[in-house]
This record gives C-alpha cells, sequence and structure tokens, in this order.
C-alpha cells in the first residue's frame, strides 16, 4: 500500500491491501471449466443479466483484519477476483443478496492480480468472457462492484485506452469504480465480461484500470503462470512497485490520460 501511494496509483479494495507453488489437483478441473466458459462468448446474457454474477468478496486474515471487495463467476462454483482483494486471506466469504458462502483460493497469479476462487454450491449464472484483443477506444463499458462492501454500482463509461502486457490489453476506462469494487467486473454493451477491476490513479476520471478477463483463459501467458496462492503478503502486482519496476505502459497510460483532460 505504501508504494503504491507513493506512485499515485491506489488499490479498489475498501479495507486494507494487505505463489507460486506445485499446481493443485483440482487445477485440472478448473482449466476445464475455464475452456468452458470461453465457449459462452458465442451467446451473450442480456445486458443486465451480469449483476447477477457479481458477487461481494470480504477476505477476513489471520490478525482479524478484513478486505472487502468483489468477484464475478465465470463458470460453475468459480469466481475470478482480484488477488490483491484476498491477500494473505485464512477465510473468503461470498455474498450475493442474502446468500453467503465460503469460498477458497484454488490459483493465481499474484504478478498479474488475478486470483480465482471456487465456491461449493454456488448456483450463480457464469458470465461470458471476451478477449480483449477484440476491445476499441471510444467502446461502451459498465463497471459493476460493491464499493464499501454495500449496494452494488453500476457505472457507464468507455475504453480510454488499452496496453498490451502479457497476452492481452490492460484497460484504462472512464467507467468510474470505488474502494471495494476491486475484483468487480468491466462488462460490455451486452454483458460480456472484458475486465476485472483492479486500480486506479489518485486523480481523474480517466485513471481507472482493469485486467484483461481472458488472462484466466486456458492458453494465455498468465493463466499459464497460475499456481497455488500462499498465505503471503510478500508477492505484489505488477502495478504496486516502485515507478522503475513498473511496467512502461502505466507511465504512458498517465501521460495520455492527461492529454485527453477537457
Amino acid at each position: 500500500m505504501r508504494a503504491a501511494r507513493r506512485l499515485g496509483v491506489l488499490p479498489a479494495i475498501a479495507v486494507r491491501v494487505s505463489s507460486a507453488h506445485p499446481l493443485p489437483r483440482s487445477f485440472v478441473v478448473l482449466i476445464g471449466l475455464l475452456a468452458a466458459a470461453a465457449k459462452v462468448t458465442a451467446a451473450p446474457p442480456p445486458t443486465e443479466a451480469f449483476v447477477e454474477s457479481v458477487v461481494k468478496v470480504r477476505a477476513v486474515a489471520a490478525d482479524g483484519s478484513q478486505s472487502l471487495g468483489s468477484g464475478v463467476v465465470i463458470a460453475s462454483n468459480l469466481l475470478v477476483t482480484a488477488c490483491h482483494v484476498t491477500r494473505g486471506a485464512k477465510s473468503i466469504e461470498i455474498t450475493h443478496r442474502a446468500e453467503h458462502w465460503n469460498g477458497k483460493i484454488e490459483a493465481g497469479s499474484v504478478a498479474h492480480d488475478l486470483c480465482l476462487i471456487s465456491v461449493q454450491n454456488l448456483g450463480l449464472p457464469a458470465v461470458a468472457i471476451r478477449r480483449s484483443e477484440s476491445l476499441r477506444r471510444g467502446e461502451r463499458v459498465i463497471a459493476a462492484g460493491f464499493p464499501g462492501g454495500h449496494d452494488l454500482v453500476v457505472n457507464d463509461g468507455t475504453v480510454e485506452g488499452l496496453y498490451r502486457y502479457d497476452d492481452g490489453n490492460v484497460i484504462r476506462t472512464s467507467a468510474t469504480f470505488q474502494a471495494g469494487s476491486s475484483g468487480g467486473g468491466l462488462f460490455d454493451e451486452h454483458g460480456v465480461l472484458v475486465g476485472v477491476l483492479a486500480f486506479k490513479a489518485r486523480a481523474g476520471t480517466h485513471l481507472h484500470f482493469a485486467l484483461p478477463a481472458d488472462w484466466a483463459l486456458p492458453g494465455t501467458i498468465v493463466a499459464s503462470q497460475f499456481g497455488a496462492i500462499g498465505e503471503t503478503r510478500e508477492s505484489i502486482a505488477f502495478w504496486e512497485g516502485s515507478r522503475a519496476s513498473q511496467p512502461a505502459f502505466l507511465g504512458h497510460a498517465i501521460l495520455e490520460a492527461a492529454s485527453q483532460r477537457p
């Protein structure tokens, strides 16, 4: 958190920001589920249907501290969220309307800030995933998440910038989101998931960023790096480090956004 704030980049979690290991057996099953999710894109749901697939995530650490975030159902009993929401968690609670479930981190890439959570008997619909390479600047998108762990907030905007990174496009959007929305979804106008809400700069409505949702799909560079996530706060995401360690596109994005201000 300290490093991120020095650089003017903030996560979208509400309470705190607080490795790769051999793949668990269940990860073989996850690959099959995600492959099925990739095929769903041929039949997108009605635009507003995606709200039934966005959930609250509450992660509790060993010391009792909490992180509040969001998640999106992408396959049967499987969510995607931002890893910084669940980092260091001893327990994870998933909430949708009046229902509650316990979740378990199955796999992910902390460096890319993308984690998968399994939830038994979830029973919520999975969204389709669209590959970020098909996005275009100016395209309408919708951000959905649970700021502060309260009610779902849905904001319209557009794709303001696309930045190629590890076989996907990190998305800069004018669809704003606030603390607690990390791990929520960025959807296209058909309700198909294109991004996972992750971080924003300290100032400016043009500096909200989403991770490419297709990073979670089999065959991508990021999915190939997925492993078990330990109870550690040592690893950080690509956007959390020092300026020198961050990808160059983040600096370009800030300059680009400044040039777009009225």
